[in-house]
């Protein structure tokens, strides 16, 4: 008995609609993926200083790029009217950058009073202005730790385009300003950096030689290191200037590794020299090699009457020529 089916338009219809579903995604989500996640295409940056705010956005993302735009003041441009932008125009980058436009809203940004504010705070406050920090310095304090303590420029004081602060931030109280600290082996710069820190300050400064100690090592102050003191009091100090470094003696162990080294090496060369002179030796010579040697002198030793035994003949004139009867 076999099993009969019935046709349900439902479901027919909600399959052809995820398969069509399915096809578009695969159609498009591919786009989608390969531009967010593997974005390898590249645009050129245009130039909108002199535009209109919104021109400038306008252009900047008919680009492919996206935008950040920072409100200043100057005197440079009309309002609404972007002056500066970063990167430049012209530069190749990926679609997606995010290009930085100053336009001039006819107001300052002034550097805002951050001192008293905690390090993390004052960070969130200048970000919300742009305003960027060049230097962090810390300076030991009573106050809480990661407080600031000033800021450079003043608080105030109106930035130029892309002008960066300073700020000062307390760090925790290491010092006694009314005990002499012990700056005994510190160098003699780190030394005048630690005393400024009370309102000391080094005076006049000797040397003396000891070979245990680094050069420029401060060995001893006056007042010494425990002693009470005020504010504006200068200080003595004894550096080392070091002591001249004197030749260690070689031990025997030394002595002996050292002639071995020269036995091994003379060895060496004697063996390379052997091997050229038995290469030479071997290498048959040419007629012209031969006259040349013997007229440069090198020939081998022969016996003292220079006959040659091999020919029977000798190399002494011959007084019977027919030539010298002529």
């Amino acid at each position: 008995m076999t099993t009969q089916y019935k046709f349900s338009y439902a479901k027919t219809f909600k399959t052809v609609i995820v398969v069509i579903c399915l096809v578009t995604l695969a159609i498009f989500g591919k786009d989608v993926f390969e531009r967010h996640f593997f974005n390898t295409r590249l645009t050129v940056i245009p130039d909108v200083t002199g535009l209109d705010k919104k021109e400038a956005i306008k252009y900047l993302k008919e680009a492919g790029l996206k935008v950040k735009v920072i409100n200043s003041k100057t005197e440079k441009v009309p309002l609404d009217t972007v002056y500066n932008q970063d990167p430049r125009s012209g530069k190749e980058v990926k679609v997606n950058r995010v290009v930085r436009i100053w336009v001039n809203n006819g107001e300052d940004v002034k550097v805002p009073n951050i001192i008293g504010l905690e390090l993390l705070e004052a960070r969130s406050r200048l970000k919300g202005l742009n305003i960027q920090i060049e230097t962090i310095d810390y300076y030991p304090s009573n106050q809480k730790y990661n407080t600031i303590l000033g800021v450079y420029p003043k608080p105030g004081t109106k930035l130029e385009i892309n002008q960066k602060i300073s700020i000062l931030v307390s760090s925790q109280q290491m010092i006694d300003p009314s005990v002499m600290p012990n700056i005994t082996g510190l160098d003699l710069n780190d030394a005048r950096e630690t005393l400024k820190q009370i309102g000391l300050e080094i005076g006049s400064v000797s040397q003396t030689n000891d070979p245990t100690l680094p050069v420029n090592t401060i060995i001893s102050t006056n007042p010494a290191a425990g002693t009470k003191i005020q504010r504006g009091q200068k200080v003595s100090v004894v550096v080392n200037s070091g002591a001249s470094v004197k030749k260690r003696a070689r031990s025997n162990e030394e002595i002996i590794n050292r002639s071995r080294d020269n036995i091994n090496e003379r060895e060496i060369e004697k063996t390379i020299d052997d091997t050229i002179n038995q290469i030479d030796n071997n290498t048959p010579k040419t007629p012209q090699q031969n006259d040349k040697q013997q007229n440069n002198g090198n020939t081998p030793a022969s016996p003292p009457n220079n006959s040659n035994s091999s020919n029977g003949t000798s190399n002494e004139p011959n007084g019977g020529g027919g030539d010298d009867d002529d």
